[in-house]
């Protein structure tokens, strides 16, 4: 298998699978049940508790605030990112994107990044993109698969975390909605913020027929999962992320990496 160079490589660290949103999925871990309702005599210990940055107990105030914190609360500990995304065409010819991506991030300088790409035509004819990085402090390789494999590598040259930065662009292009509403809810026996918002925008001409939000938020503002669903004349496009194993994550060498240097 052939190794190949480029000058592009940092270009492509920070644009794969970032092209793209994601869809909103439920099965991240953890239950979600509403919070007891306070009595009056805890009333206002209730209504003292700190909300994330940005947030109120009424509404989602602003999103700068919150995207910061979230990046804030990811820096300097380890995380699985998950991204899922749907994107469907609405009519005859009606086609299909769906792409899921896995992040174990160890440090901003070690990942391994595992991402599927899966694109259906109106034939039905589905076509398989696979894209798998690795990132061991010091260099970085990639495997590219669509039917014909690829392989390159290069120099790690970027000191801060990417993925806490992507995830946070997506918080500000897309939490921002003209409606929203917070819920004090209880997940695994903490107490996290959910908020669900209409009414957004997106980054293209087309005329949007209807446009959701749904975020579960911890008091210091990490967004353990956010999902947006929207429809226009032509669409509908899901995106979704949530995060595992905060704390308890290793970026794991790949064994394609190991059967590629065997063979060198």
């Amino acid at each position: 298998m052939r190794w190949l160079s480029t000058a592009a490589v940092a270009v492509l660290l920070l644009t794969a699978g970032c092209s793209a949103l994601i869809g909103a999925d439920d099965t991240e871990g953890g239950t979600v049940t509403p919070a007891p309702v306070p009595t009056a005599a805890e009333s206002d210990t209730a209504t003292s508790l700190d909300s994330p940055p940005g947030v109120t107990t009424e509404r989602l105030e602003n999103v700068a605030l919150l995207s910061a914190a979230h990046r804030q609360a990811l820096n300097g500990t380890t995380y699985t990112l998950n991204e899922r995304y749907t994107e469907l065409t609405i009519g005859n010819d009606s086609t299909s994107v769906r792409r899921t991506e896995t992040v174990a991030v160890e440090s901003p300088t070690r990942y391994r990044d595992e991402m599927v790409r899966l694109t259906t035509d109106s034939n039905g004819t589905v076509e398989r993109y696979e894209q798998s990085t690795y990132a061991d402090g010091t260099n970085w390789y990639e495997r590219r698969d669509d039917g014909t494999v690829e392989r390159q590598r290069g120099e790690v040259r970027f000191t801060s975390d990417k993925y806490a930065y992507r995830t946070a662009f997506y918080l500000n292009r897309y939490a921002v909605v003209n409606q929203s509403a917070t819920a004090v809810v209880t997940r695994d026996g903490s107490r996290t913020y959910r908020i669900r918002g209409s009414g957004g925008e997106i980054p293209t001409t087309e005329r949007l027929a209807e446009f959701r939000i749904e975020l579960l938020v911890e008091p210091a503002g990490l967004v353990r999962r956010f999902s947006v669903w929207y429809r226009t004349e032509d669409r509908i496009v899901e995106y979704s992320f949530w995060y595992e194993d905060i704390g308890e994550t290793t970026a794991e060498r790949p064994a394609w990496l190991n059967e590629s240097a065997s063979t060198n």
